[in-house]
């Protein structure tokens, strides 16, 4: 005897339901898996978490994932060295990189804030930036390559291909002072390629044309030159202690300089490292005298590069964490080229893309990583960032041969 049509539907829905059933049953238990075995570090069994630095997944080089905070407490506090919990093999903590697939299910099993959105409030991520005034053009600068601020005068300070290479402007634009012509004797200036200023006032300068550190005065006297310890020095600034930190493209090095500016005489020189691709851009904070340092992974002769990778390191110049263009795909839509960085008053590092015409504010790299754009048009080709107090971004734009100053758009400057 054939089923009738009404008893082949009570038995196809039956089925059904039982498959239904068994297919909750198993998204249930897959649910509760992922649970507790994915979502809480292994070391200290809490949850991972998205909001808070301390509880983010971070994947070490084995591959195996721990916490932030499990992460920092194994790591011996000297020699910044750490053994893998389950596999024993030995790494640094600055290895570890952000576990985003692990980040992306907390979020979407326990709710949270997006990864790319995560860092501390303040600094620049809490305004919105509005350009407030521009100066410069053809003329009064020529190529400018690299800008700083004088902390006690809320002067400029910009080098570029000018008859005086090093000049000195007021935030609205007015030339207060330049120096520097181009030529060989002690207080010239061939090619430069940045600029820093101490808390006391000395210009530092990095010269390509003979391959050295420049120091001078504010009215322009030539202090000290150090020529046979660079190959090609590049990136310049300096820290709250009046130490100067320089990056050098030939030799692949982050240096650290200690003078003494009653003799003029360098009393220290530490090579922090000599494994780097390229460095080029180079910010020091001043809330925490972390450094962060750009490098340009096929070489400086290659201008039109987009592999870039910054390395960030702690006050004593020991590598913490870093991110490659691998790590930007995670969190950013875009592939960065950095051009310039800068931190700001909050210690987020602020970064500018001189492919892309923009610039983003990328959290705390050591913590999580974010990507927030403060500046998405207006620009040529950025290549130096200037963050100061009350919210202030000061941009090179080497492209438009202009400095443009940006602000809260509450505030006048």
């Amino acid at each position: 005897m054939q089923p009738t049509g009404s008893m082949m539907e009570a038995e196809i829905v039956s089925a059904g339901g039982v498959r239904s059933s068994r297919q909750s049953c198993n998204t249930v238990r897959i649910l509760n898996e992922i649970e507790t075995s994915l979502l809480e570090c292994k070391v200290c069994f809490e949850r991972f978490s998205v909001e808070r630095g301390k509880g983010r997944p971070k994947n070490l080089p084995c591959g195996h994932v721990m916490c932030w905070e499990c992460l920092s407490s194994l790591a011996h506090p000297r020699f910044q060295r750490l053994e893998c919990p389950f596999c024993r093999r030995l790494c640094s903590p600055a290895e570890a990189s952000d576990c985003l697939v692990v980040a992306h299910l907390t979020e979407l099993l326990g709710g949270g804030r997006p990864p790319c959105a995560g860092y501390s409030a303040g600094g620049f991520g809490t305004v919105g930036l509005k350009l407030r005034g521009a100066f410069g053009g053809w003329g009064r600068l020529v190529n400018p390559t690299g800008a700083a601020l004088f902390g006690g005068r809320g002067a400029l300070v910009v080098v570029h291909d000018g008859r005086k290479r090093v000049g000195i402007f007021s935030l609205q634009g007015e030339r207060l002072h330049g120096f520097g012509r181009k030529g060989t004797l002690p207080d010239d200036i061939c090619y430069p390629l940045d600029v820093a200023v101490t808390p006391a006032g000395h210009i530092i300068v990095t010269d390509a044309g003979d391959r050295s550190v420049k120091v001078f005065t504010s009215a322009g006297r030539n202090l000290l030159t150090v020529r046979e310890t660079f190959k090609l020095p590049w990136g310049t600034d300096a820290d709250g202690s009046n130490r100067i930190f320089v990056t050098d493209a030939d030799a692949g090095t982050l240096s650290r300089l200690v003078v003494d500016f009653c003799t003029n005489l360098v009393t220290g020189h530490h090579v922090a490292s000599s494994k780097l691709c390229c460095p080029r851009e180079i910010a020091s904070s001043k809330l925490t005298g972390s450094v962060v340092v750009v490098e340009h992974l096929r070489g400086w002769e290659h201008r039109s590069s987009t592999a870039t990778r910054l390395k960030l390191f702690d006050s004593q110049l020991r590598l913490l964490s870093q991110i490659d263009t691998f790590g930007f795909s995670l969190v950013a839509p875009v592939q960065m080229n950095v051009s310039a960085v800068a931190f700001d008053s909050e210690d987020n590092v602020i970064a500018a893309d001189g492919s892309r015409r923009v610039v983003v504010c990328l959290g705390k790299l050591r913590e999580s990583p974010s990507f927030i754009p403060l500046i998405n048009q207006g620009l040529g080709r950025p290549v130096g960032l200037i963050c100061t107090a009350g919210n202030m971004l000061v941009v090179l734009d080497s492209s438009e041969q202009a400095v443009k100053i940006y602000k809260d758009g509450r505030d006048q400057l």
